[in-house]
């Protein structure tokens, strides 16, 4: 790095975004989700309308699935509810289609009425219904249906996030350390001092290392610590909503796909960080900064 880059970074680490930016952020992209708003909730080729249901706990929120103007056929026993709001004349309820969504996916805030409010009440105090529904009813198949897209939601990739408290590698490979030392340098081609640091801990096995091992030991992808990922904090803020707009640019101007823009944002957020004296950097702000720049 130059001497003029240097100069530069350092001034924009310590720069702090105007609170008009700020407020505007806020008006033009999302607020923070909450119990009693209306969603779309989106990823590419699917999008669910989604009531708020409960809080948050760790980015997701329980959430059940909406649909406007669209009911049962006739004969039908899926449960249902029809309720009325300020957008909605007519919106349809499934509270069969009820579970945990990341706010990742949220992409529009529809409404937060007294109306949402009340209906996201009723529908958190309702009993869940047990009984399953019958493949025969004539609502069975489009209920599959938004069950699948609910899923596919569900399902959608997360920015990688470092862990507090990584559990320890020989904690988590077979066998009594001789053998987990011969494993390591036989799976990866590793000379025995690397891999004695890595079963001490002194030492971290990069993502191509732990999804090979993984794959070798028949085990689930991400079960064995690897170098990387962001603080969760910051992957907290960059999978917030408001951030939606600026991430799919990037994706679009790169040819990426949403989630790899959204962690380019973070890695960029983090760098800008770097060289701050604070233990605890405003995230938010660095990441407004980045924004601005490239709008």
């Amino acid at each position: 790095m130059s001497e003029y880059e240097y100069r530069l970074s350092a001034k924009l680490s310590s720069y702090r975004a105007p609170d008009a930016l700020l407020d505007a952020l806020d008006r033009s992209e999302q607020p923070d989700p909450a119990v009693g708003q209306m969603w779309r909730a989106h990823v590419e080729g699917t999008a669910l309308l989604v009531l708020l249901l409960d809080e948050f706990a760790s980015g997701s929120l329980e959430v059940v699935v909406a649909t406007p103007g669209e009911t049962p056929p006739v004969g039908s026993a899926v449960e249902h509810v029809v309720a009325r709001t300020d957008t909605y004349q007519r919106l349809t309820v499934w509270p069969g289609l009820r579970g945990p969504l990341h706010q990742r996916v949220l992409d529009v805030l529809i409404e937060d009425s007294a109306a949402t409010q009340a209906l996201s009440t009723t529908l958190r105090t309702r009993p869940r219904a047990e009984a399953p529904v019958d493949v025969l009813d004539p609502g069975a198949e489009l209920l599959a249906e938004l069950g699948d897209d609910l899923h596919t939601l569900q399902d959608a990739p997360a920015v990688p996030v470092r862990p507090k408290n990584p559990a320890k590698l020989s904690s988590l490979l077979p066998g009594e350390p001789g053998a987990q030392l011969t494993l390591l340098i036989e799976s990866l081609e590793l000379g025995q001092p690397i891999a004695m640091e890595l079963l001490r801990s002194k030492r971290e096995l990069t993502d191509a290392q732990a999804r090979s091992l993984e794959q070798r030991l028949g085990l689930a992808n991400g079960t064995l610590p690897a170098a990387g990922g962001l603080e969760p904090a910051l992957v907290a803020e960059v999978e917030h909503p408001r951030w939606r707009s600026a991430a799919r640019t990037r994706a679009r101007r790169q040819g990426v796909p949403e989630v790899e823009a959204r962690t380019s944002l973070a890695a960029e957020a983090y760098a800008l960080a770097a060289r701050e004296s604070t233990s605890t950097p405003d995230w938010r702000q660095r990441l407004s900064i980045i924004v601005a720049g490239e709008s």
